[in-house]
C-alpha cells in the first residue's frame, strides 16, 4: 500500500478540503431523467396536444430520442408544483 505524508497541513485543514470536495461533487448535476410524452401528460393531467402547445409557447422543452418524444422529469415535476 502506498502512503502519502502531508506536510504543512493540519488535520482540520485536510478535513475542510475533503468536505469541500464532497460538497462540490454532490452539487454536480446528475444525469437527466426523461419521461415519455404520454406519461408527462398523465402526470400533468393534460392532453399530449396541450404539451405540444406548451412546447411551442416555450413552457416545456422536449427531447427527441430514437424517434420518440421525451420530457425532462424535473421540469415536469416543477410544472406540477407550480400548477397546484
Amino acid at each position: 500500500m502506498n502512503s502519502t505524508i502531508l506536510h504543512g497541513i493540519s488535520p482540520t485543514q485536510l478535513q475542510e478540503i475533503i468536505e469541500l470536495a464532497i460538497e462540490r461533487k454532490l452539487k454536480t448535476p446528475t444525469e437527466k431523467h426523461y419521461i415519455s410524452k404520454r406519461k408527462a401528460a398523465q402526470l400533468l393531467n393534460r392532453t399530449v396536444q396541450t404539451l405540444d402547445a406548451w412546447h411551442r409557447a416555450g413552457i416545456l422543452r422536449k427531447k427527441h430520442i430514437g424517434g420518440r418524444v421525451f420530457y425532462d422529469a424535473n421540469q415536469v415535476e416543477s410544472l406540477i408544483t407550480n400548477t397546484k
